[in-house]
Parts: structure tokens; sequence; C-alpha cells
């Protein structure tokens, strides 16, 4: 990893940027031309109008309903991404989606084919242990959790923003200690969002279009009834021929494990992928029964196709689809050509191909998101001193660390010459046995793994100990930890980025955040910002 992009770390994308695992996908990985050449979608007015309700009801920016206006363009196409409504904007990785969806669609844009960039308000989930908290720095830099009640099993879409949520924040927020100035900056743009929201969702789609509205980019709210009843028709498909998505997903899981992978995505026998959710009551899963639906857990409460199709009418977010079929409800309902994506959705779109086909409805391609970690001026010079990289440490931390450790303290070499030692006379024993008896290697090569196996437990040890003693430099690489890798996961999957608002401000970093190309690994540093 540097400023700019870098080959895939992670195993999984290298294979399919390889190509390996594109019979798994709609098009093989960067093959844009194809995927815009998709089919256009019945009835691009009703969606621009839909979303434009939408963006009204919000007071969205100028630029965001002049982007939905160029969808009622029957060649226009759409690059889309999506998260859901976490507290906070959820992870950092949020805005990085988003601007990776912003950047390529202007890179794909023409006059002649406009291209749209959409984020998706994954307001249909219900899982609010995910969604109700959000990670920051405190004022002494330590990783810290703010936190609100959101109700349980209820759509993110249909749960309300109560009474008190805006006072609790802002005490966990003042409580942190963080830098008067900038915090006053994000008490009022929350201020500015909650105002008027009509929920948890509407409140995450507010922050969005405020702080990336300018760059045109188009938040739509599934859950919203304008928008809610064009998925209608695909969702009553699915109603009727159950079994066939869920069967797609389990067969291609099965041949990723054939593959050495683990597949992201199960489906019970009897699971449909769809849920239900009655009223203000919980959102659950469809399961088959015979020839009836059955909401998890409520045996006597079956219904089919026909009955749902009634209750779409009245309440049109009252069937929504699982994670196997969204994909899929999204791309029929939009032109999408492109959908951004992380890398556990990269994953699980591989086992979506006969979901979409099943469904009739053109698979987008998947384009693997931008990353962005944010290197504040003291991690750079600490890693400086023990001369590592933001790279060297995010790949291995603990290694990164010891390393630094018993350099620092004139232990490297020693476990270095140690090493090469053993390699040596290992290698000597090899050819020494292998004219007495070829079966001898292996025993020897078995002694040589467990030598090291010790080796680096040693080694491990010993920085440990060396850590024990040496706290100063302990609490440095505290610090590097808190800033790079909290919780022990990288940097923008734990962190806010109300944790870098907090710090140094919410325009300065935002306008580093809309700098950041498509896809690629990328360092945004914090030295250019004056906190």
């Amino acid at each position: 990893m540097t400023d700019a992009g870098t080959a895939p770390r992670d195993p999984f994308l290298a294979r399919y940027r390889s190509g390996e695992f594109a019979s798994f996908y709609g098009h093989p990985d960067g093959d844009v031309e194809a995927a815009l050449n998709r089919p256009g979608i019945v009835d691009p007015d009703g969606l621009a109008e839909a979303l434009a309700a939408q963006a009204r009801a919000r007071g969205d920016r100028p630029e965001q309903l002049a982007a939905i206006e160029r969808l009622r363009d029957p060649a226009a196409r759409t690059v889309a991404t999506g998260q859901q409504a976490g507290l906070l904007l959820g992870p950092a990785y949020t805005l990085s989606k988003a601007v990776s969806a912003v950047r390529l669609a202007r890179t794909l844009d023409r006059p002649a084919r406009p291209v749209v960039p959409v984020f998706w308000v994954a307001s249909q989930d219900h899982d609010s242990a995910e969604i109700d908290h959000a990670v920051v720095l405190d004022g002494h830099e330590r990783p810290t959790r703010v936190r609100l009640p959101f109700p349980v099993d209820v759509p993110s879409g249909r749960a309300p923003w109560r009474d008190g949520y805006d006072a609790s924040l802002e005490e966990q927020l003042r409580a942190l200690g963080t830098h008067p100035r900038h915090l006053d900056e994000v008490l009022a743009l929350l201020a500015s969002a909650t105002r008027d929201a009509v929920g948890v969702a509407d409140v995450f789609a507010r922050l969005l279009s405020t702080l990336l509205g300018d760059q045109g980019l188009v938040v739509a709210d599934p859950m919203r009834p304008e928008l809610a009843r064009r998925f209608a028709p695909i969702l009553l498909d699915e109603a009727r021929d159950p079994a066939t998505g869920p069967a797609r997903i389990n067969e291609a899981g099965e041949a990723l494990r054939a593959l050495g992978e683990t597949p992201q995505l199960g489906r019970a026998d009897d699971a449909t992928n769809l849920f239900l959710q009655r009223g203000d009551g919980p959102r659950r899963l469809l399961r088959i029964d015979g020839d009836a639906l059955v909401p998890d857990g409520r045996p006597e409460d079956r219904t089919d196709a026909e009955e749902l199709a009634e209750l779409l009418e009245r309440d049109p977010a009252a069937v929504t689809p699982a994670a196997g079929l969204r994909p899929a409800v999204q791309d029929a309902a939009f032109p999408n050509a492109v959908t951004v994506v992380g890398p556990g959705e990269l994953r699980y779109f591989a086992q979506l191909r006969g979901v979409y086909e099943a469904r009739g409805v053109p698979m987008a391609l998947a384009w693997p998101r931008a990353t962005a970690t944010f290197v504040a001026p003291p991690v750079d010079r600490i890693l400086a001193v023990h001369d590592l990289t933001v790279a060297r440490w995010l790949d291995d931390p603990d290694e990164a660390e010891r390393t630094a450790l018993l350099r620092l303290h004139g232990h490297a070499e020693r476990f270095d010459r140690a090493r090469r030692r053993l390699e040596a006379e290992t290698e000597e024993l090899i050819i020494a046995v292998r004219g007495l008896d070829p079966t001898l290697r292996g025993p020897v090569m078995r002694a040589e793994r467990a030598l090291a196996t010790t080796r680096e437990r040693l080694r491990s040890k010993a920085a440990a100990a060396l850590a024990r003693r040496d706290r100063e430099t302990s609490a440095q690489f505290a610090r590097v930890r808190a800033h790079l890798t909290p919780d022990g996961v990288p940097q923008e999957r734990a962190l806010s980025a109300f944790s870098f608002f907090l710090a140094y401000g919410v325009e300065p970093v935002v306008d580093r955040w809309k700098a950041l190309p498509a896809d690629g690994d990328h360092l945004l540093r914090l030295d250019l910002i004056a906190r």
C-alpha cells in the first residue's frame, strides 16, 4: 500500500482480478463496456419521480436533483453502491464506497449515455446490533463506542429517531473530550440531519447528502413507498418460485468450496429470499411450507404470493428481500451497470448469478471499492522512528511491533543469525542422511519445522518481555494500533468517519475523501490539514 493504488492483498480479490472466478459473475473484472450495454428499465420517468420525491423531502442539493433528472434518459445507466444505515454513518468505508461510485460514474459518463452514481441506503435491514453504535477515538486516542438504543428486529427505514436521541448523542460526544471547535461543528452537522428526519435511515441519508450531495450522488431509500412499490414485480416473482433462488445460492457455494473458498451465504432447505413485516411487528424470514409461505416462528400465519400482492398494494415495504435477492431487486429497479462492493460483498456476489438468471435481471459488474486509511502525523512519526511503513503495519501489526522491538534493543540480528545457522545445519543434515537412507529426509524436515516453531515462539516471548520493560515504545505502538487497527481490524472497518471529523474538522476530511480514486488501496495523510 502506498499513496497510490497497489496490487490486491486479499487472496479472493486477487483470484477475482485474475479471471479465475469469472463464471460466478455477470461480467469479468473490469469489463465496464459490456456492463453498460445492459438493457434499460421499464418506466425511467417513474424511477426519477420516486427518487426526486425522496430528494425533495430531504432537502437534497441541486446537484443531486440534476443527477436524478438525467435518469429519465432511457440510455442512462447507474453505478450503485450501498451500506446499512449505521449511527454516525457506520464504519468509515461507507464514504469510501460512495466516493468510489462517484468517481467511477464520472469516468464513464458520456453526453449520449449518462452514468449516475447511486447510494442504496440498506434501510430494509433489521439487525440493530450492527448499526446502533459507532467507534470514535476519544481525546486520549482510545477507541470508544457511541451507542443509541435502536429498536430490535425493525428495519432501520421504520425505526423512529426518538426523542432523547439528540441529547444522548451530544452528551456522549462531549464526554469524549475531543477538540471543542470541531465538536461544535460536528454537533451542528448532526443537528441539521436530525431536525426534520423521520427515522434512523433518514438521518443516515441526510448526512450522506450533506457531505457528498455536491458530487451528484443520488441517495435512494428503498423503504420509502414511492420507491418500494417499484420492487413488487420481482418480489412477487420470487414468492411464486421461492425455492429456486436459495438453491442457486447453495449450488454456487458448493462450487466455491470446491475451489478452496468458504461461501458467504447459505440457505436452509425451507428458507426463501424474502422477509415479511406486518404493520409495526418484527421483520421475519419467510419459509416454505408445502404450497404456502410461513413467517419464521409463526406457523399459524400462512400466506402465499397472491396475499402478498394484496399486502404490497396497501404497504409497499411489507415484503423485502434477503441478502441473496437484494442486489437483483436493486438492478431490476435501476438501470444499474456497475455495483461498487467491499471484500465481503464481492464474496457473496459470487453466489448470486443464478438468482439473477432465475429472475431475468441483468447482473451488474462487481467493482471492488477503493480503500482509504487516514494517517495522522503522530502515527507517521512513530512508524518512521521504527523504520516501519503503514502498509507493513497493516499486513501484520503484531509482527511489525515484534520486529521493531527486537531491532530497537539489538535482538533482531541475534534471532536472524540463529535462524540462518539452523537453516544451514538442517540442509547439511539432509545432505548427509540422503546418502545413508533417503527415508530419513522426512524426520529431519519435521524436526526442522519443530525448531522453527520453537524459535518463533521464543522470538514472540522475547518481544513481549521487551514490551513490558520498554513502556514508552509500547505506548507508541498502542497509539498506532488505536489509529490504524483499532479493535484488531483495519481502521476503515472500525472507526467512524466522525472520528476524523472530531479531530480535524468536517470539510477538510471530506475534501480528502472526495479525492479518492475509484479503486485501489490508498493512504490519506492528515498532515496536510491544520488541526
